[in-house]
């Protein structure tokens, strides 16, 4: 598995280590989200443990409320995770741009945490903290 397997149209986020693109498989035409996070990024900042962490987890959970990871792969200068393509944007964004809920969207959130709660728990994966924002 190379980065040269994929056809890169865009960037969709960028995060401390890097970027997120929009790539498209070249053999099959299927698009994915592909996470680019630089090596001396994450070496410099003293993240290589949250890093793995991220990959570990993610690659242990199937959930159709949760992207799914599908590759893992590394070259010299950058690590890879090709993951779901969602492009209605996560959680943070629709706080950052609604900021409050209403009683029936906070009622679907809800629900939506608890069938992910409930995978995370079968799935033998802990989990210590949900924290929730209230603006």
């Amino acid at each position: 598995m190379s980065k040269n397997m994929f056809q890169f149209d865009y960037v969709i986020g960028r995060g401390g280590f890097g970027k997120v693109w929009k790539v498209q498989k070249k053999n099959t035409k299927e698009f994915y989200a592909l996470k680019e996070m630089s090596k001396a990024k994450i070496i410099s900042k003293r993240s290589e443990r949250s890093v793995l962490n991220e990959k570990t987890i993610i690659s242990k959970l199937k959930h159709n409320f949760i992207i799914n990871i599908f590759y893992a792969f590394q070259d010299r200068e950058n690590l890879y995770l090709v993951m779901d393509l969602l492009t209605g944007g996560d959680l943070r964004f629709h706080f950052s741009k609604c900021r409050k809920f209403t009683e029936e969207e906070t009622r679907i959130c809800l629900h939506k945490y608890n069938r992910i709660l409930c995978g995370m728990y079968i799935d033998r994966v802990r989990v210590y903290t949900l924290e929730c924002c209230n603006t």
